[in-house]
């Protein structure tokens, strides 16, 4: 069993080091089933209802650090969103719109698009029924970008995918993959993971690189020694609590050498 307190992520062009206050094992990542008092129902379902929103939360991180690093690990060119029409399918059905979402990548990829890298995720419409796509491409050489001659809110010109007949597409070029990757994890919300649960929650293509990830059980004069050594290049720096756990994690960006 791995027992870990320094995290090293080897990301495109940069990395980030995690520093963990408690040393971190694999055992953690484990739900236990909530046990049940049958002595006492009102207190039992109390607990259950707490677990099962324990396990909602966990399912959710759980899938957007999986995003996270997928998305951290590949430059980006294009921010997408795929809208889909009413009238050509039936946008309440996730896994059918899933499907084929998922067969027009394929065809784009066989057809003009061989080296296209791409990341799908859905989104609840307001109306909490039907869904559409957001999702980060790379590499889309051949794939057509038609300029609608609509410019955004942050003054970027916004195109259209022609080839996508299932519905309305607009695309945008992406500036920084690093914010592209901090940007599109926030659509995964706990009301998605309820509504598709036990589904996929993401499309990701094959080609898509992944972070080298190093761990390290350091002594604390180590951890401080390794924040010394990397002073020069840090970018960013942030700290977050996760109170239940008692654990507090110390997020540093570098920007390779």
């Amino acid at each position: 069993m791995s027992i870990y307190n320094v995290r090293l992520y080897d990301y495109d062009g940069t990395q980030q080091v995690r520093i963990y206050k408690k040393p971190v094992t694999r055992k953690e990542y484990h739900i236990e089933k909530p046990k049940i008092d049958k002595q006492n129902d009102s207190k039992s379902n109390d607990r259950s209802s707490e677990a099962a929103e324990h396990s909602k939360q966990v399912s959710q991180n759980r899938t957007k650090q999986v995003v996270y690093e997928l998305t951290r690990s590949n430059r980006w060119d294009w921010f997408i969103t795929l809208t889909f029409d009413p009238d050509k399918i039936d946008r309440s059905n996730y896994e059918l719109l899933l499907a084929t979402v998922r067969k027009w990548f394929n065809n784009i990829k066989q057809r003009k698009a061989p080296a296209m890298k791409y990341i799908i995720i859905p989104e609840l419409h307001q109306d909490g029924v039907n869904y559409h796509f957001h999702g980060l491409l790379a590499d889309a050489y051949g794939l057509e970008f038609l300029d609608s001659g609509i410019i955004d809110k942050s003054g970027k010109n916004v195109y259209n995918i022609p080839d996508f007949r299932y519905g309305f597409t607009t695309a945008t070029r992406v500036e920084s993959s690093q914010k592209a990757a901090a940007y599109i994890t926030k659509y995964i919300t706990k009301e998605l993971e309820v509504t598709i649960k036990g589904k996929r929650r993401y499309l990701a293509s094959r080609n898509c690189k992944r972070a080298d990830i190093y761990e390290y059980n350091m002594t604390p004069e180590e951890k401080d020694d390794i924040l010394f050594q990397i002073s020069q290049d840090i970018t960013y720096m942030n700290t977050q609590h996760i109170s239940p756990a008692g654990q507090l994690i110390n997020y540093v960006e570098l920007q390779k050498s």
